[in-house]
C-alpha cells in the first residue's frame, strides 16, 4: 500500500476539509436561529406591503421609494411559493447567508486555500451585522452575496489560464443583480469594474474585449431602470430624502467586525495585512493581490462617496448601505491573511482565535436580545388574542404603528390607525384595544372614552414596529 493511500495520509488529506465543512455547517445552524426574530420594523413592513402587489405593479411602486425592484421580486417569489408566515420573510433573506457560506466553501477554498475560506467565514458568519441583515426583510443580504460574487468573478477572469466565458457571464449577471438590488451595491460593482479595467490596461490587454462587452451588456440591461435611478438620486440630492443627518463613521466601521476593543484590533490588523500583501514581493499571485486591494479600496471608496455626497449635497448615506460591500472587504482580508501566514501555523491559529473572540460575545448578546424581544412580541400579540371577542376592535394612535403593522400582527381582527379613535368605537357591548405611546392615556381622551361608555380595564407594555408602546384594554362600563 502506498503512503498516499494509507489511513494516516487520508486523514491528513481530508480532515482539514471535513473540519472546515463542519465549521460552515455550525455557522449556518447558528445563524438560522435568528430567522425566528418576530420583531419587524418600518422598512420591513414596506417590503411586506410591496409583495402584496401584483408582479407588474412592483417596479412602479418601488420607483416611488429609493430602491430598485429586484429584492421585492425575490421576496414575492418566496411568499408565493411558501406563504406569508412571518418566518418566510426571514428565510427569504437567510438564503443568501447560506449561499455566501457555500460560496466560501465551493469557490474561495479552491481559489485561495482552506485558511482564507475559514477566515472569511469567521469574519462573515457570526458577525452581528450578518446575523441582522441576512435575516431582515430587506435587500442587503442579497446585495452582499451578488457584490461578492461579482468581485470573485473578476478575480477568476484575471487569474484564468485560458478564455473564461463563464466567469465573464457571472461577472455581468452578478453585477446587474447587485445594481437592481441597491444603488450602493451598484457603486461597489463600479469599483470592481474599475479595478478590473486598471488590471487589464496594466497587465493583460487581451481582457479588454471581454471587459467592454461585459460593461456594454450591463449598461444596456440597466437602461430600463436608469431613468428611475437618476430620478431617485436627484430626489435625494435635492432634499427630498427623509434623512436629516449622516451617520458617524464608527457606525460604518462597526459593520465590519463589531465595536469591541478586540474588534478594532482585528480591523487594524487585517487592514494592515491587505496593504502589506499588496506590496509583498514574495507572493507572485497578482490576481490574488488585486482581489485584495479591490476589496479594500471598494470598502473605502463606497462610504467615502456616500459621506461626500451627504456633506456637499444632502444626507443620503446610512451605515447599513455599506453592508453590501463588506463581503468584498472580508474576502480581501482573508486572502491577505492567508497569503502572509502561509508558513506561520501558530499565527494562523492565533488570528482565528482573535477573530472569534471579537465576534463571540456580541453575537451571543444579540441572540439573547432576539430571544427577549420574541417574548415581548408574543406577549404583545397574546394580550389581545387572549381577550378579544368577535366585534372587538384594535386602534392605534402611536406613530409608525399604522394599518400595515396592525394587520400584520392581528390579521383576523378589525384594525385601524390614525384619525379620531372615537369614530372607530366597537358596536355596543364590544371592547377596544388602544395602541398608545408608552405613557398614561391623556385625561382628555380618557374622558371622551368614558363618555362613550368605555373604560381602561388594564394595559400591557408592547413592542410593535420596533416601537415601545402600551396596549390599553377598554371595556364597556
Amino acid at each position: 500500500m502506498s503512503n498516499t493511500s494509507s489511513p494516516a495520509a487520508l486523514v491528513r488529506r481530508w480532515l482539514p476539509d471535513v473540519l472546515l465543512a463542519v465549521a460552515a455547517v455550525a455557522f449556518v445552524v447558528f445563524g438560522a436561529q435568528f430567522t425566528t426574530n418576530g420583531n419587524f420594523w418600518l422598512d420591513e413592513f414596506f417590503s411586506i406591503e410591496m409583495v402584496k402587489m401584483d408582479w407588474t405593479a412592483i417596479p412602479a411602486a418601488t420607483a416611488a421609494d429609493v430602491h430598485p425592484p429586484l429584492y421585492y421580486f425575490i421576496l414575492k417569489l418566496f411568499v408565493t411559493l411558501f406563504g406569508n408566515a412571518h418566518i418566510v420573510y426571514r428565510i427569504a433573506s437567510f438564503v443568501p447567508y447560506v449561499l455566501t457560506v457555500g460560496m466560501a466553501m465551493v469557490l474561495f477554498r479552491p481559489a485561495f486555500g482552506r485558511f482564507a475560506a475559514l477566515v472569511f467565514l469567521c469574519l462573515m458568519a457570526p458577525n452581528v451585522s450578518s446575523l441582522r441583515f441576512f435575516t431582515e426583510a430587506r435587500m442587503y443580504g442579497w446585495a452582499l452575496f451578488f457584490v461578492t460574487l461579482c468581485g470573485f468573478a473578476a478575480y477568476k477572469v484575471v487569474n484564468a489560464q485560458k478564455p473564461c466565458r463563464g466567469w465573464w457571464i457571472t461577472l455581468t449577471v452578478a453585477g446587474l443583480c447587485s445594481a437592481y438590488l441597491h444603488y450602493f451595491a451598484l457603486l461597489a460593482v463600479c469599483f470592481v469594474y474599475l479595478f478590473l479595467l486598471l488590471y487589464t490596461l496594466r497587465f493583460d490587454r487581451s481582457l479588454l474585449r471581454g471587459w467592454l462587452i461585459a460593461a456594454a451588456v450591463s449598461v444596456v440591461c440597466y437602461l430600463p431602470w436608469v431613468f428611475m435611478a437618476v430620478s431617485n438620486i436627484l430626489y435625494q440630492a435635492t432634499g427630498g430624502f427623509w434623512l436629516q443627518e449622516y451617520p458617524a463613521l464608527s457606525e460604518t466601521l462597526e459593520l465590519i467586525v463589531g465595536s469591541r476593543l478586540s474588534s478594532w484590533a482585528v480591523l487594524a490588523l487585517l487592514t494592515a495585512a491587505v496593504v502589506v500583501f499588496w506590496f509583498w514581493p514574495r507572493d507572485s499571485r497578482k490576481g490574488a493581490r488585486w482581489m485584495a486591494v479591490t476589496g479594500l479600496l471598494a470598502a473605502v471608496g463606497v462610504p467615502a462617496l456616500g459621506y461626500l455626497a451627504s456633506v456637499t449635497l444632502q444626507p443620503m448615506y446610512l451605515s447599513r448601505y455599506f453592508f453590501p460591500v463588506c463581503g468584498l472587504l472580508w474576502l480581501a482580508m482573508a486572502v491577505a491573511a492567508a497569503g502572509l501566514t502561509r508558513r506561520l501555523p501558530v499565527v494562523r491559529v492565533l488570528l482565528v482565535a482573535l477573530i472569534l473572540y471579537a465576534m463571540y460575545e456580541p453575537a451571543m448578546n444579540y441572540r439573547n436580545d432576539i430571544l427577549e424581544v420574541n417574548d415581548i412580541v408574543d406577549q404583545t400579540v397574546n394580550f389581545v388574542e387572549d381577550r378579544a371577542q368577535p366585534g372587538d376592535r384594535i386602534y392605534s394612535v402611536t406613530e409608525h404603528v399604522d394599518d400595515r403593522v396592525l394587520e400584520f400582527f392581528y390579521p383576523d381582527r378589525e384594525t385601524k390607525a390614525g384619525g379620531d379613535p372615537i369614530e372607530f368605537l366597537p358596536d355596543e357591548g364590544g371592547s377596544l384595544f388602544l395602541v398608545y405611546p408608552e405613557e398614561d392615556i391623556s385625561p382628555e381622551l380618557t374622558a371622551r372614552f368614558e363618555a362613550a361608555g368605555l373604560t381602561a380595564a388594564e394595559w400591557q407594555g408592547a413592542l410593535l414596529d420596533n416601537q415601545w408602546c402600551r396596549i390599553y384594554y377598554l371595556t364597556p362600563q
